[in-house]
């Protein structure tokens, strides 16, 4: 590893490292293996001891697992994030100075990509407080209004640096390889939308039979549900940004205000799935994937200007001006794109359902050669009332709102 970063600090060389407690859940972290490491280093002339903790993510040693989820495409794109888009998107800020920054991201220390030892080496951010916010029961709204004012923030820098220099922008962005919704990888993901298709339809067909509801979810997933959300992916729009591709609970991080428990910092992590694609997709797959029914029935339009809001001011703040993201085309552009959100939710959504105890040992992957992701990600119907509800009230929602029309 490259431990170039703590000589930075001074004449720092290498004394000591050790792993700490590690915190992978089973079923956690499919596309690489993930640890905990301290440094420490030694300055040659004072003596002086510096530590540094960080979080190191690397190819899994299993080859079978490695193959079966295409692991080098995913830590080249997160690679190209941190090594890339990084200091693009800074060096952009800085020579306009904004207020307010976005920089709810890890730093970076150290990043190495040939395709069989790849690794990245992130700032450990528990240090700082920031934890794990719980994707189970879906996120309240103090939650929702601190990652929505992120990615607002996020996505405002590029519509600000397109806006600004269009061309610097389109080169980076070409930058970006589409690893998920694509046409040739149809084959590696298709039997698994399948299955996925399978468990939306039995949750709403018991929990919504007979409605517009079931109606419009058969319509939606009566075509091929991959290729539709294969062409949103594509379909490039005046919207369309350098986005997180899989912005959802378990890739937030939030720090809380210790006695009162109140969130009052985030980090986005793992941009594995970086894309260029709408707006819309990254906003509509946070809703969809993590809020409740009764949070979207009180607070969905709120949601949707506190993210418009931050994307304005964030606009501005770098010197452009935010008629160039009006709400009404906003609106517009969640009314074409947002059923995208929903394709994504009827992924996760089971996986956050399900108890840890049916999470799939990914580790029991025999040999060296991938197996379809269906037999791995095994998706049952949902056996709970509320576990039907959470997944078939996306529908219900998208289907209020014309999403799905």
């Amino acid at each position: 590893m490259n431990i170039g970063f703590l000589r930075k600090e001074g004449d720092f060389q290498l004394k000591e490292y050790e792993f700490v407690d590690g915190f992978e859940k089973k079923g956690d972290s499919y596309l690489s293996e993930v640890y905990r490491l301290r440094l420490s280093g030694e300055n040659s002339t004072s003596g002086e001891i510096k530590c540094l903790n960080f979080v190191v993510k690397g190819m899994p040693r299993n080859i079978g697992r490695r193959k079966t989820f295409r692991s080098a495409d995913f830590f080249r794109n997160e690679i190209i994030f941190y090594e890339q888009i990084v200091p693009v998107f800074e060096h952009f800020q800085a020579r306009r100075n904004p207020e307010h920054p976005f920089t709810e991201y890890p730093n970076c220390f150290s990043s190495f990509c040939d395709g069989n030892q790849d690794y990245v080496a992130l700032d450990d951010l528990s240090k700082y407080g920031f934890r794990s916010a719980d994707r189970h029961d879906g996120l309240d709204f103090a939650h929702c209004s601190l990652i929505l004012k992120a990615l607002g923030k996020f996505h405002g820098v590029s519509l600000a640096m397109k806006d600004q220099e269009p061309e610097e922008f389109t080169e980076l962005a070409r930058k970006i390889e589409e690893i998920y919704y694509t046409a040739r990888f149809k084959s590696w993901l298709n039997g698994f939308v399948k299955s996925q298709v399978l468990v939306a339809r039995d949750a709403v067909e018991k929990e919504y039979p007979e409605t517009e509801v079931e109606e419009k979810v058969l319509k939606f997933t009566d075509n091929d549900l991959f290729d539709l959300l294969t062409d949103i992916t594509h379909t490039k729009s005046p919207l369309s940004v350098i986005s997180h591709g899989d912005c959802w609970a378990p890739n937030i991080l939030v720090k809380y205000e210790t006695e009162k428990k109140i969130p009052v910092d985030v980090k986005i992590i793992d941009f594995q799935l970086l894309r260029y694609s709408t707006l819309a997709m990254d906003l509509s797959f946070f809703i969809y994937a993590c809020t409740s029914q009764d949070l979207r029935e009180k607070h969905y339009d709120d949601l949707l200007k506190i993210y418009h809001s931050s994307c304005c001011r964030m606009i501005e703040d770098l010197g452009s001006n935010a008629d160039i993201f009006t709400y009404a085309a906003f609106q517009e552009e969640m009314r074409i794109f947002a059923r995208s959100g929903v394709g994504m939710a009827m992924e996760t959504l089971p996986f956050a359902i399900m108890p840890e105890s049916d999470a799939f040992d990914l580790d029991s992957i025999q040999g060296d050669e991938a197996i379809p992701l269906q037999e791995i990600w095994v998706l049952k119907p949902i056996s709970t009332k509320e576990g039907r509800l959470r997944l078939a009230n996306i529908f219900k929602h998208a289907t209020e709102r014309g999403y799905l029309d």
